[in-house]
């Protein structure tokens, strides 16, 4: 009997002894993986933090630079136009015939003609740091004027249909011509493209641009890995604003861009 009662206060202490072990290698493991769970969100709100500071610093810095891009544009228009208008008009003045050598009459021809390009120069740099009209006008009549210059550069045929947006702030449209500006320059530089179309509209809640050309198209996922300064100027802008991004793009099969921002916030 007392062998018997023996046996059971064994077999209950290797039973309460086996629990207890469980017990403790369970909390043990409960304690690392709360820990675990633990680290993993502090990466990830480190991670957060950490992109969200990248992408405040960059909007920072295109911030800046669209800001002294503005003041260059005025100093130039202001100053050095000013300046030059003054000397074509008093070099205008000079007699074309007089007793005057003609030697200093052509002289005098060439200054004009120098003055005359230097102040043309001047305008195209003023009018290429601040977008001609997109304040006054918006963001129809500067992308029209845009789209007229690159006519002169490209024998492709643009069509666009550009919609004004009054709830669109000037810094969004800004944003915008910007992109078109820069897939533009990148399509007459590389693309060959015979037809370019251009849209941008309000779709529900959201601006939509879209960019279309016929060109020789390129590989997207090689272009991206080398760090294209192109595609990271397009990828930075919109995201400036919670936009999104597409490029459908292969080599000789054209490039289309779509780009969605939220109205919402702007």
């Amino acid at each position: 009997m007392e062998q018997s009662s023996s046996e059971v206060d064994l077999y209950l202490a290797i039973f309460g002894g086996s629990f207890v072990m469980i017990l403790l290698v369970g909390c043990v493991v409960g304690f690392i993986v709360l820990y675990q769970r633990r680290l993993f969100r502090q990466e990830l709100n480190y991670r957060k933090m950490e992109l969200k500071y990248q992408q405040e610093l960059i909007n920072s810095t295109l911030e800046g630079i669209e800001s002294e891009r503005k003041r260059l544009a005025r100093d130039l228009h202001d100053e050095i136009g000013a300046a030059l208008s003054a000397m074509r008009l008093l070099v205008g003045q000079m007699p074309a015939e007089s007793k005057i050598s003609p030697e200093i009459v052509s002289l005098t021809k060439k200054y004009k003609e120098l003055i005359d390009a230097t102040i043309d120069s001047v305008r195209r740099i003023s009018n290429d740091l601040l977008p001609s009209g997109l304040e006054e006008f918006g963001l129809s009549y500067a992308i029209e004027g845009l789209c007229e210059k690159s006519l002169e550069l490209t024998e492709a045929d643009i069509d666009w249909q550009i919609e004004d947006i009054p709830e669109a702030s000037v810094s969004l449209n800004l944003m915008l011509y910007r992109l078109v500006q820069e897939l533009l320059n990148n399509t007459i530089k590389y693309a060959q493209a015979t037809q370019i179309q251009i849209t941008v509209q309000k779709q529900n809640t959201q601006l939509t641009l879209l960019y279309i050309d016929n060109g020789r198209g390129f590989d997207f996922d090689e272009a991206y890995r080398k760090k294209s300064l192109g595609l990271k100027n397009i990828e930075t802008r919109a995201r400036m604003f919670d936009g999104t991004l597409q490029f459908i793009t292969q080599p000789n099969q054209g490039t289309k861009v779509t780009v969605n921002v939220p109205l919402s916030a702007y």
